[in-house]
């Protein structure tokens, strides 16, 4: 693997990562287009690590506040601050299940271009669902934040996003837009470096060069800042179903030419 391959990859995890456009999806069929066998846990591992470097560039604030509100003396700001911690801990439970549970399944359909370009289908109802929604704004409760880490473990799926089934789950709910982009965010942090963790140890030996390394994470964490801006404008301003419409020409250029 070179530079340009590396850099290549890493540019499509970091900026599909946090697109509702499904970055294991992209990853799978660019690989299929390209013609490329690519399988080295370790990369991987540090692709997702940077772009889980970006939602604490992103949100350093907010994780600070949490902390600082749970470890306070005072109730009044440590109540709320546990009570946010714990809807993200409940939401994160399905998808870990899910994820050891099925592990070889999903393992499998990680193989499957095909499988993955029908499942952009998915992604898009979910996005286009979003953009229906109804309910005026309201607090984010636990039955919500579990239901919304429901959809998180449907997106471990390859060609389901991740950002698109959580946030588009959490507008549907009736949440208010800019919380549902933290909330999914907030999330996807544990679920992410959880998985880079669960990559890494199966790494037997370090099978590619530490320079590599270096510029996929770096790559992933600097374009993952940019798309997760992007992303946060869409939803704020209520145009975060237009993703859709890409997600259906997508799905069918698979079948068409994969």
């Amino acid at each position: 693997m070179d530079y340009l391959i590396i850099a290549f990859l890493a540019l499509i995890q970091g900026i599909t990562e946090f697109l509702p456009v499904s970055s294991s999806g992209h990853l799978v069929v660019a690989q299929r287009w390209l013609g490329w066998t690519i399988d080295n846990v370790l990369l991987d591992a540090v692709l997702h690590l940077g772009t889980a470097a970006a939602i604490l560039i992103i949100y350093r604030k907010d994780i600070r506040a949490l902390f600082e509100g749970a470890l306070s003396k005072d109730r009044a700001r440590r109540k709320p601050s546990l009570k946010y911690i714990g809807f993200i801990l409940v939401a994160a439970v399905p998808a870990g299940i899910a994820g050891i549970a099925f592990q070889r399944f999903f393992e499998r359909m990680f193989l499957n271009a095909k499988a993955a370009g029908a499942l952009f289908f998915l992604t898009a109802a979910f996005l286009f669902a979003s953009g229906l929604r109804k309910k005026p704004p309201s607090a984010l409760d636990l039955p919500k934040a579990f239901t919304i880490g429901l959809a998180q473990a449907l997106a471990i799926l390859p060609g389901v996003s991740r950002s698109g089934t959580t946030i588009s789950t959490a507008l549907l709910l009736g949440t208010d837009r800019r919380e549902a982009g933290r909330f999914s965010f907030l999330l996807g942090l544990p679920v992410i470096i959880g998985a880079a963790l669960l990559e890494l140890k199966d790494v037997s030996s370090a099978s590619i060069s530490p320079g590599l390394l270096v510029l996929g994470f770096g790559l992933s964490a600097a374009s993952g800042v940019i798309a997760l801006k992007i992303l946060l404008r869409f939803v704020e301003h209520g145009r975060f179903h237009y993703f859709g419409y890409y997600m259906v020409a997508l799905g069918l250029a698979c079948i068409l030419f994969l």
